[in-house]
Order: structure tokens, then C-alpha cells, then sequence
């Protein structure tokens, strides 16, 4: 079936959302110090690296979301689709969920904005591009992952948590959810702190705080209404979505902060304390143990039988639809 010409609207700007950004990363690649301060700082080897490795990420997404819109994505396996869109959900979602309203937050509040004296050495325009480009690349990339899913997986689209089987990988579903919670509300708590003044300098980055720190709640919330069977069923896609996210968010940027930690470029004030070390070890577990669980839950679920729906086939166990 061809798309829609909304879906394919949705995917062309979505692609060009993701241009300003490859077009910045190419530049400085190739030497150019368009959009920065420090012209010393520019030509650290170290943000060669970086820019590469985030240029590259970004032109995955571009990838993703023409395979999200045309037939061929339905034939790719399932785990090679998967795995890049949980980590731009995680990596987008607390900017499409955070720095607008933030943003917005602190232009009421009258604070002075700050986005361009971060430390880093780049001018203002380059936050106010780089980040609406990631706002519109997060919302184009996770309506065509809608688009997608339902194609793709729409029968879990219809199941309730009343339908879900009781199978043998329960138990050790609901022994991974409940070891998550832990490292996730340390996480939580470090960035609720935070969000509430303990670090952060701007409103902005208190607001994105607090999503980092909701998001990760919400996904071991959205993992234990799952795997506890919560009395009131209700759609599967609710708590799984909450799963989704949240574990993504957690995993996703506690691990790319702590690869900007190990790089330590001098461009970048990377002076990083115990608190802020023990959050990101915490967000990388609680994201990792999380995403096993989810897995398994869908692999036995997709693969299981329904007690309300009967059998269902399992798109994730193969590599075609």
C-alpha cells in the first residue's frame, strides 16, 4: 500500500528538520567554525569525533523515518527498526516534552537567556536551530513510528492487560521491573532536585530536569502496570508507551552524557561531581533493565496466546511481517 500524503508529509519534514543540524556537523567537519565563540576550542580533535558520531545519528534518523513511510521498512527485521527509534525516543522526547515549555517558562519569568553562554563556546542562533530541529525531528520521527507500529504491530494496538497470558516469563518480568526501580528513583530524585534548584542554571534546563526525571517514573510505572496485571485493564499501549519512553530516556542520555564525560573536550566544561557520576551509572542500568523487561514482555506476549483474543501471530519473533 502507498502513503498516505499526510504520512509522506510527515516524513519529508521530518528530513527537513534534520538538515540545519547535518548541515552545521558537516561544516565544522570540514573545518569551518560557523556558529562558535571560541575559534580555539572549534578545532579540539576530540569534537571531531563527536560530530561525526552525532552527524551520523542524525542521518539514521533520516533513514528511519523513510522506512517508517514507504513498504519497504515492513520487510526489515524487526529489531533493526526497533533499537535506533528507542534511543531517538529517549534522546527526543525530553526536548519535544521539555525545553518549549521551558523555553516558554523562562521568557515569563524575565531571567535573561543563557542558552548561548553555556560555557561551550557557541553562539545563541546555534541552540535556537539545533534545538528546534531536534523538537521537530522528535515529533515528525514518533508520529511515523505510530503510522508504522499500527501497520506493522496493529494487533497490539488492540490488546487490553486483561488479555495478556500468564506465561512462564512472568517471573523473571516482574524481577527485572522491580530491580529497576531502585537505580531509576535515584535517578529520578537527582534530576527532580535539580529541577527544583539544586543545579541547574536555567528554566529551561529545571524543566528539562523534571522530564528526565518523570520520564524515568513513568517507565517503571508503565513496566509494573504491565507485568502486574493492574486490576482496571485498560489499552496495553498506555503503560507500554509509558515503558517505551521512559526507559529510553533514562538509558539514552545517561549513557551520551557519559560518553561526553569520558571525551572530556576542552570545549566543554565536563567537571563532572560524584552526584552527577552516580546519576548517570544509575540512569544507564535503570534504562538497560528496563529494556530487557519490556523486551521480553513483548516477545512473549506477541508470540504468546491472549486468553481474550486467542492466538497471535508474532511479527517481532521474525523478520517479516
Amino acid at each position: 500500500m502507498n502513503p498516505t500524503r499526510f504520512r509522506l508529509a510527515v516524513c519529508y519534514a521530518t528530513i527537513a528538520a534534520c538538515v540545519p543540524y547535518l548541515t552545521l556537523k558537516i561544516a565544522w567537519l570540514a573545518g569551518s567554525t560557523v556558529g562558535w565563540n571560541d575559534l580555539e576550542a572549534a578545532k579540539d580533535s576530540t569534537l571531531y569525533v563527536g560530530n561525526a558520531i552525532t552527524m551520523g545519528m542524525d542521518a539514521i534518523a533520516v533513514v528511519v523515518a523513510l522506512a517508517f513511510t514507504y513498504p519497504w521498512g515492513r520487510r526489515i527485521p524487526a529489531w533493526i527498526v526497533a533499537a535506533p527509534i528507542w534511543i531517538a525516543t529517549g534522546l527526543l522526547a525530553p526536548i519535544v516534552l521539555g525545553v518549549p515549555f521551558g523555553v516558554l517558562l523562562q521568557f515569563l519569568s524575565g531571567q535573561a537567556q543563557q542558552s548561548g553562554q553555556g560555557g561551550e563556546g557557541l553562539q545563541g542562533w546555534v541552540y535556537a536551530v539545533v534545538y528546534t530541529g531536534f523538537t521537530l525531528q522528535g515529533l515528525g520521527l514518533l508520529t511515523a513510528f505510530v503510522f508504522y507500529a499500527r501497520d506493522r504491530w496493529g494487533r497490539l494496538f488492540r490488546l487490553r492487560t486483561a488479555d495478556l497470558p500468564n506465561g512462564p516469563g512472568l517471573a523473571i518480568q516482574r524481577f527485572l521491573t522491580l530491580g529497576a526501580i531502585a537505580p531509576a528513583a535515584v535517578y529520578a530524585s537527582v534530576h527532580l532536585y535539580w529541577a527544583f534548584g539544586g543545579e541547574s542554571e536555567t528554566v529551561t534546563q529545571h524543566t528539562v530536569d523534571a522530564v528526565w526525571g518523570l520520564l524515568s517514573l513513568a517507565g517503571v510505572a508503565g513496566l509494573l502496570a504491565l507485568v502486574r496485571r493492574a486490576k482496571r485493564p485498560g489499552p496495553v499501549w498506555i503503560p507500554l508507551t509509558a515503558a517505551w519512553t521512559g526507559a529510553g530516556a533514562t538509558f539514552a542520555w545517561s549513557f551520551y552524557m557519559g560518553l561526553v564525560t569520558l571525551a572530556k573536550p576542552a570545549a566543554f566544561d565536563t567537571h563532572t561531581s560524584a552526584a552527577e557520576a552516580m546519576t548517570m551509572v544509575c540512569g544507564v542500568f535503570a534504562g538497560l533493565i528496563m529494556a530487557v523487561a519490556g523486551t521480553l514482555f513483548l516477545r512473549e506476549t506477541m508470540g504468546g496466546r491472549a486468553r481474550a483474543t486467542g492466538q497471535i501471530a508474532s511479527p517481532m519473533a521474525s523478520s517479516t511481517p
